[in-house]
């Protein structure tokens, strides 16, 4: 930006060179090289000073629902019958944070109850997963961490097959690793490919009683790669005809769950009826035998048929004023309970649902980590800034 100087500017800057001139003139002290360092506090900030909830699981055993929260890098456990009242924030019963956590920028989380087990994705610069134990509060430190490649979001279980799956945004890949893993470990098999039509992955869910896996595919393809290597994160060969990758509409597919390589889906589901919306967690509902699916986009819960394909319209949807859903990323199924659990990141909440609930449909109970109406952000690894001066207004791509 150039702008312009009038005549009392001038003289001010003649001034000032006469001042330069006489400083050089004069004799030096003998300063430090380097300055004392000081904390410079910022005129203003901003941030969201309360957790904000990504993933969310639901262990109705034990009474307890969990979720992710990458904005201040911790896992809370709230009682999962006890709602927030008269709007205040709910109080956790435990809340593990802290420099020896591991924790970062988490996406997906997932339960074990049977090794009485928490997993949760570090989704950027960490590039690992993280288990804690169930009983880990504070500044505890994980019982291990794995590490994945780059970008790792939506988290999925297997007891029969003893594994664990993880999606890859960037390189379109579901990874597969034992349940045991820790540390640096190739995975047992990896699913990618042109005929996988995987691009840009985040949810996952793995259904043990009909042997498959379902990926909701938000449609950013941006290669394929081949793998050449072994390891955590392998080397890649972009292949020459795909490097310059593409937009695609987004989809739910569903896979055998012994499936790896450039395997191709059981079923699709895909087109403008589903009215997929930058779908993020999704869950098996054996109850129901549905998939339920978090809707980013429109702020719904979208829910199809398990043997659901093609461009299908759903089942069910509940959307609307009423439901409180404000752009979900996490969505779980307590079928011991018969209810859908909503994590929402346009404000603080979670939100359970009758498991056969449609419509404009009114909560069960909320869970908040900050009073009612507090605003968010909605930052999410937020990169680069941008200032416009004629609306006079802050651009932050996230």
């Amino acid at each position: 930006m150039i702008r312009k100087i009038g005549a009392a500017g001038a003289l001010g800057i003649a001034a000032l060179a006469v001042m330069g001139a006489l400083a050089q003139a004069a004799p030096q002290e003998n300063k430090p090289s380097k300055p004392t360092p000081e904390d410079i506090p910022p005129v203003r900030m901003i941030a969201d000073p309360y957790p904000v909830f990504n993933g969310v699981a639901v262990d109705s055993a034990n009474g307890f629902v969990a979720m992710s929260d990458p904005n201040r890098k911790s896992l809370l456990v709230y009682d999962r019958v006890r709602a927030a009242s008269q709007g205040d924030a709910s109080v956790p019963l435990r809340q593990i944070v802290g420099p020896d956590t591991f924790l970062g920028m988490m996406a997906g989380i997932i339960l074990d109850p049977q090794h009485q087990e928490i997993y949760t994705a570090n989704n950027d610069i960490e590039d690992t997963v993280v288990v804690m134990p169930y009983a880990g509060s504070g500044n505890a430190k994980p019982a291990r961490v794995f590490s994945v490649p780059h970008q790792a979001w939506g988290l999925a279980l297997s007891d029969s097959a003893d594994q664990i799956a993880v999606t890859v945004e960037v390189q379109n890949t579901v990874a597969f690793y034992r349940r045991q893993v820790k540390g640096v470990e190739a995975p047992v098999r990896i699913l990618r490919g042109q005929a996988t039509g995987l691009a840009d992955p985040h949810g996952i869910y793995w259904d043990d009683s009909h042997n498959e896996i379902g990926v909701a595919n938000h449609g950013n393809f941006r290669g394929v790669v081949k793998n050449t290597g072994g390891g955590c994160s392998p080397s890649f060969v972009v292949e020459d005809e795909a490097e310059a990758g593409e937009s695609r509409p987004p989809s739910i597919r569903i896979f055998a769950a012994n499936a790896k390589d450039d395997a191709k889906p059981l079923r699709v589901i895909q087109g403008p009826r589903t009215g997929l919306d930058w779908p993020m967690g999704v869950s098996y509902d054996q109850q129901h035998d549905t998939i339920v699916v978090a809707n980013n986009g429109d702020s719904s819960v979208v829910i199809f048929g398990r043997n659901s394909s093609g461009d299908v319209a759903p089942l069910r949807v509940i959307r609307g004023a009423r439901t409180g859903i404000s752009h979900p990323m996490g969505v779980a199924v307590d079928p011991q309970k018969g209810e859908i659990w909503v994590s929402n990141w346009g404000d603080h909440s979670a939100l359970a649902f009758d498991s056969s609930a449609r419509g404009n449909v009114a909560p069960k109970r909320i869970i908040r980590s900050a009073p009612a109406g507090t605003p968010t952000p909605g930052f999410g690894n937020p990169m680069a800034l941008a200032y416009d001066s004629k609306r006079d207004e802050l651009l932050v791509p996230n």
